[in-house]
């Protein structure tokens, strides 16, 4: 019985064996139909011939010394080709402007006194003269106008004034959170004029308790996204509404703070170049020039001899203080 039971393992074992190499001899069903498309691929490729083509490709292809001789046989090409060809180059290249001078033309005849005087007359119908709105816009506009004085007589938004606990007024908020001399050098009146500062916007920021008209001239309210772009008509309304109530003309950042999303550069944009153009605010700070014939984009420089407030209008006049006079700056349109 011992010796029975020993052989029986080995018969399976050998029995195992069997069974193996007989699925190792037997392919699966991948591996045949992988070996039946490298069949059917090598009989494309002797139908189209291409061990056949390569072997002409190559007796087509010179070797390196029938190169080496070919290239000492091929004659030197003329340097005068050459220049020509770089010529040929940098003529269709465009040229610069030249003057009359540098092409070699006369130069031509000056105009005449009479002639440049009947030139600006066609320039200018209005001799250049600077309007008011009144006498600049039509009746019907006359009457739709906000008038204003070119001033904002206003504080911060009451809202940001609960929300936030801003003082009652400018005075009171320089001088509660740290007081000190203001100036251009020195926005944040710390009295350090030396060295270079912090940017203007991020100045702004550090003056949001202390000056916030400086503070929402470049910054929206804290968490308030900033939006760019055209402006809607409800903000154009309230912008109106704003202007007919408190005045406009100066401290755009206080002005700002009653218009959600946007910042005192902003409104100060929109009232020179969308506002005043189109007649819907009177500011007397402002004036522009009459209706012409040129470009809307053409400057007509003036001088008066009456000091004005500085103040800045794209599609009208440009007022710019100095010791001596005044220059007005104009842009005419329609």
């Amino acid at each position: 019985m011992d010796t029975e039971t020993a052989k029986k393992p080995v018969k399976r074992r050998r029995t195992a064996v069997k069974q193996q190499e007989n699925k190792v001899t037997e392919p699966s069903e991948y591996e045949t139909l992988r070996l039946e498309n490298i069949r059917r691929n090598r009989e494309i490729l002797e139908s189209l011939d291409i061990a056949q083509a390569a072997n002409q490709l190559r007796e087509h292809i010179p070797t390196k010394a029938e190169t080496i001789k070919k290239e000492i046989k091929a004659p030197a090409k003329p340097a005068v080709q050459r220049h020509v060809r770089a010529q040929a180059t940098l003529n269709a290249i465009p040229r610069r402007r030249e003057s009359h001078r540098l092409r070699g033309f006369a130069p031509p005849p000056e105009p005449t006194e009479e002639e440049l005087a009947e030139q600006l007359n066609e320039l200018d119908s209005g001799d250049g003269k600077l309007l008011d709105a009144d006498a600049h816009f039509p009746p019907e506009v006359r009457e739709k106008a906000i008038r204003v004085e070119g001033h904002f007589n206003a504080w911060i938004n009451p809202e940001l004034i609960t929300k936030y606990g801003f003082a009652s007024n400018a005075a009171e908020a320089w001088e509660s959170n740290g007081g000190g001399k203001f100036s251009f050098k020195d926005p944040l009146g710390t009295g350090k004029k030396s060295g270079k500062g912090p940017s203007a916007k991020a100045a702004a920021q550090m003056l949001f308790k202390k000056n916030p008209n400086a503070y929402f001239y470049r910054h929206t309210e804290p968490g308030v996204e900033q939006w760019t772009g055209d402006w809607t008509e409800e903000e154009k309304n309230l912008f109106l509404q704003l202007a007919k109530e408190y005045g406009c003309g100066d401290k755009w950042g206080l002005f700002a703070s009653y218009i959600p999303h946007r910042v005192g550069y902003q409104c100060s944009n929109y009232y020179r170049q969308c506002i005043l153009p189109e007649g819907a605010i009177f500011d007397p700070n402002y004036q522009a020039s009459p209706p012409s014939m040129h470009s809307s984009r053409t400057h007509v420089f003036h001088s008066i001899p009456v000091p004005v407030k500085p103040f800045t209008l794209d599609l009208g006049a440009r007022i710019d203080q100095n010791e001596e006079h005044v220059f007005v700056i104009t842009d005419a349109y329609h």
